[in-house]
């Protein structure tokens, strides 16, 4: 690591091009929430149907973040961005000539391939190439891009869709992504790559276990929390994870390594992080739903509501990298965890009747609050393992925090399924305000998950 303040400007060029695919990726993907209501129209299927183009998206991500390690590792970094954008890039053009949903959904997992490349690779590129005394502000730089680009999607897809169509948001974003590929020839290579074997087996097995609790989680919006399916799918999960524990423990082939969760600070951090990326991501799923179905507001306002508190989030995140870098973890984060949780109970006292005015604001709240916690609690805990377990540490953060958006997409529509009343719009607002209570209870518990975090996480620093 680079101790001096200085970066080169390929290296800045570098993250620049990352930084741009990677924002791209999550834009799309939280764009497309905006345009279910559509989608259940031209193509003839139900929202549950629809949520795939979101959820199985991000399934894949988490899969492919998995192997970031082992790729890194393997290739040549200018090699593994390209490989990303290219996939990006095909995935872009299958989505935006779709003629049925099949197509639409192909297109969504080929993307999803190349942001679950891009995604880890900004971190990797920022983790090596940012001096260590700007680490957070560089690193808030990197959450800005996982946690701007769900909330701006909607606005985005808002606007495009009420003006234009929804295909039109692969179209629009298609220019800027040969752009990233362009600026993506800069980058070079600064660690030594090794040659290691690939440990398929563990790869596949973890795939049963993300897939299977997808599924679980999707029987719920029809068939409710206690039904069989959904048991099934849980048995799955517990013997795929139980074997791909063991198979870890004599496995010599690469993929992730477990052993960084021995260290239970790292633990607890990211347990924290999950739950502000799972609440994150099913409210910027639940809000624009709910501006149309019970406000009855077009896609544009629905898109829009959500913009100033978007924007004043995104533009204060370099803000709380440098209180990060100048005051420590423990002051944005808390700070962060706590207006985050203010927010979620405003929801959830006042889901009968938010207005668009009411969502504007407490959205901006929720916003500014969790860009304050999120990205400063994966730097904390990468810095807590050291550099020798930071790439393992970045795989894992990456791949549950796209898993943890595909199973907050899930249970979000499962919970606005739960809702009841005599129409549409009532049953939006009883199932939103479960939906709120819930995620308030795991805000709640994170600030229990902070303070151990910080209680033994600095006597570890201080060794």
């Amino acid at each position: 690591m680079d101790q001096n303040t200085k970066m080169s400007k390929r290296d800045l060029l570098s993250i620049i091009a990352a930084a741009l695919m990677a924002f791209i990726g999550i834009l799309i993907e939280t764009s497309m929430n905006v345009t279910f209501p559509t989608l259940t129209k031209e193509f003839g299927v139900a929202l549950s149907t629809v949520q795939w183009v979101t959820t199985g998206y991000l399934l894949v991500v988490s899969l492919v973040i998995i192997c970031s390690s082992y790729i890194k590792g393997r290739f040549k970094e200018r090699y593994i961005f390209m490989a990303g954008a290219i996939f990006s890039i095909i995935g872009d053009i299958f989505c935006a000539l779709a003629n049925n949903f099949t197509i639409l959904l192909a297109g969504r997992m080929i993307q999803a391939i190349g942001t679950g490349i891009l995604l880890p690779l900004l971190f990797n590129i920022i983790l090596e190439r940012a001096p260590l005394a700007k680490r957070g502000v560089f690193m808030g730089l990197g959450g800005l891009i996982v946690s701007l680009a769900p909330a701006l999607g909607p606005t985005f897809g808002g606007v495009v869709v009420f003006f234009l169509t929804w295909r039109d948001i692969f179209w629009i974003l298609l220019p800027l992504m040969f752009i990233g590929l362009l600026l993506g020839l800069s980058i070079e290579q600064v660690t030594p790559l090794r040659k290691e074997r690939f440990d398929w087996l563990r790869l596949i097995l973890l795939g049963v276990v993300f897939i299977s609790l997808t599924l679980g989680f999707n029987t719920v919006s029809t068939l409710g929390w206690i039904n069989g399916q959904f048991g099934i799918a849980l048995i799955v999960m517990v013997i795929a994870l139980a074997s791909f524990i063991a198979v870890s423990k004599r496995s010599t082939r690469t993929l992730v390594s477990l052993k960084i969760f021995k260290n239970r600070v790292f633990v607890t951090a990211l347990l924290a992080y999950i739950f502000i990326q799972f609440t994150n991501i099913g409210i910027n799923f639940v809000l624009p739903n709910y501006a149309q179905i019970a406000d009855h507001s077009t896609s544009l306002i629905a898109g829009l509501i959500m913009l100033p508190g978007s924007l004043i989030a995104g533009l204060s995140t370099p803000l709380w990298g440098r209180m990060y870098d100048s005051y420590g973890a423990k002051r944005p984060i808390t700070m962060g965890n706590t207006l985050f949780f203010l927010a979620i109970v405003l929801f959830a006292i006042f889901s009968f009747n938010l207005s668009p005015v009411l969502i504007l604001i407490y959205y901006a709240i929720f916003a500014i609050g969790m860009n304050m916690a999120f990205a400063n609690t994966m730097t904390y805990a990468l810095t807590i393992v050291g550099p020798e377990q930071e790439t393992d540490a970045n795989a894992i953060f990456n791949t549950l925090n796209q898993f943890a958006g595909s199973i907050g997409t899930a249970v979000a529509s499962s919970f606005l399924a739960s809702g009841s009343g005599s129409n549409a719009a009532s049953v939006m607002q009883s199932g939103t305000q479960h939906m709120f209570i819930f995620v308030g209870i795991l805000i709640l518990i994170n600030f229990g998950l902070y303070h151990y975090t910080f209680k033994h996480g600095d006597k570890q620093l201080a060794k």
